[in-house]
């Protein structure tokens, strides 16, 4: 494996870290409902999945699916995480 790589695997490492933490920051909201709850965990699942099928040679679905899922579960989870902490400073609730 080339040197120039290893910083981009590195990336992708912390990129797939802050979509779990967010995933499951989202997921102890207890105040949104269950659906809301665990749509970014299903997203990172689908995205995993689609990943795990360069494993087996289905290269296609990774190329296509792979990083849009894996924005849109980061988009997702930081919109949830934003839009809580905004309803808590508006209620005057510290988090």
């Amino acid at each position: 494996m080339p040197l120039t790589l290893i910083p981009i695997a590195l990336l992708a490492l912390a990129f797939l870290a802050f979509n779990v933490v967010l995933c499951v920051r989202v997921g102890r909201m207890t105040e949104l409902p269950r659906w809301r709850r665990t749509l970014p965990a299903l997203l990172l699942c689908a995205a995993l999945a689609a990943s795990a099928g360069r494993a087996w040679g289905i290269t296609a679905v990774a190329e296509t699916a792979a990083f849009p899922l894996n924005a849109a579960t980061a988009l997702l989870g930081m919109y949830e995480v934003d839009r809580q902490r905004r309803r808590h400073e508006r209620s005057g609730v510290v988090a």
